[in-house]
């Protein structure tokens, strides 16, 4: 199991931040921060929020395959990521973060032997943007009208973060 990083000095309702593996108990939180991106956000393009079997079967599917964390205050689980592969030919260095925050906390300030980060933005979700910005993420593309949810196409904002040695 990887040593839990703390993070102290935080910004908001929690002084003291623990990042740390996902285990089977976080789910519920997990889910409640994922559904409500659901049914509010573009953060994610899943139109439907996942039921207590269908985040059980996601767990097994996930729990344990990826690179998943939750980051953990005074309060519990306030967010959760996690990283995948960029499953695209000869980029088997890539990974693509996923991260989902406690909707309370948003706008706070809340090397693994791969060489690029990636993420995809819905291109006005802003505050997602900004948080990848203040992690070092910078820009590169959009996607024109590449997703399409609650009755809307969407465009999506492609970032990238170099990890380690260039």
């Amino acid at each position: 199991m990887r040593k839990a990083n703390s993070l102290f000095g935080m910004s908001g309702a929690t002084s003291k931040l623990t990042v740390r593996p996902a285990v089977p108990g976080d789910l519920a939180a997990i889910m409640g921060i994922y559904n409500w991106a659901v049914n509010q956000t573009f953060a994610t393009l899943d139109a439907e929020p996942l039921d207590s079997e269908e985040a059980r079967e996601w767990w097994d599917a996930h729990g344990s395959k990826s690179l998943l964390l939750v980051a953990e205050g005074e309060e519990g689980v306030i967010g959760w990521g996690r990283l995948l592969p960029w499953i695209r030919r000869g980029m088997s260095s890539t990974v693509e973060d996923l991260v989902y925050v406690d909707p309370l906390l948003h706008g706070q300030a809340t090397g693994l032997g791969y060489r690029l980060m990636v993420a995809q933005v819905a291109a006005d979700n802003r505050g997602g943007k900004a948080l990848h910005e203040s992690l070092g993420f910078t820009e590169v593309g959009v996607l024109h009208e590449a997703a399409h949810k609650f009755n809307v196409w969407i465009d999506i904002t492609l970032m990238e973060r170099p990890l380690g040695n260039r």
